[in-house]
Formats: structure tokens, C-alpha cells, sequence
């Protein structure tokens, strides 16, 4: 199984919450992930609450939407959705249910993308 990560496609939310190091161009991953035509899977974590005073919430239209249009243009064959499932280092950090995911995600399960929601 190719997993592959994508929380969001707003690169200010994934330097607050992924961190990545180093270098991260955002247009090149999501290039990358195309490039399996198919044969993976993206693996998405859905949170609310604050970082460092900010709120951080990716489940608004702002963040859904775009991610949904990403993840169309990806074309993976199946796609996980998630939130937190144990304690995390920031305290403010809370989770969705399984139907508040399931209802962001109601686009691609219409589409007839395999999608699995996990809470």
C-alpha cells in the first residue's frame, strides 16, 4: 500500500500542525502523489482546536473544499479519513465524530471514491 499524507492543501496549516523540515513545495507533493496513477491511498487528519494561540481547525469550506478538489485531481483508490486517537503534545487539540467526518467527505463517497472514516 502507497499511504500517502495530505491534511489539508493550505501550506500556513500544514507548517503549524505537520512541520515539515527543510524544503516542502506543496505543488511538487501533490504532483508526486499523481504520479502513482491511482495506486495509493491518501490518509487525511481531521482536528480542532488551538496551536500556539491560533485556532486550527481543517474541516471549514476554506480547508474542505480545496483538499476534496485535490484529492479528485490525485484520483487515489481509496482514501482514509481520521482524527486524533491518542494524546497529543498540544492539549488543545480535540477530535470529530465519525459523522462529522463522514458528512465533509459526502462529496467523494457521491462521487463513488472508496472512502473509509475512522474515528
Amino acid at each position: 500500500n502507497n499511504i500517502l499524507k495530505l491534511d489539508t492543501v493550505d501550506p500556513g496549516y500544514i507548517s503549524r500542525i505537520d512541520r515539515p523540515t527543510g524544503r516542502y513545495d506543496l505543488a511538487t507533493i501533490i504532483e508526486r502523489m499523481k504520479a502513482f496513477e491511482g495506486k495509493a491511498v491518501i490518509q487525511t487528519m481531521f482536528l480542532k482546536g488551538e496551536v500556539e494561540g491560533k485556532e486550527m481547525d481543517n474541516t471549514g469550506d476554506n480547508y474542505v473544499l480545496p483538499w476534496i478538489a485535490t484529492v479528485k485531481d490525485i484520483a487515489p483508490r481509496q482514501v482514509m479519513v481520521y482524527t486524533i486517537d491518542r494524546e497529543t503534545p498540544d492539549k488543545t487539540l480535540g477530535k470529530y465524530t465519525v459523522e462529522e467526518m463522514t458528512a465533509m467527505v459526502q462529496p467523494l463517497i457521491d462521487e463513488g471514491f472508496d472512502v473509509q472514516v475512522r474515528g
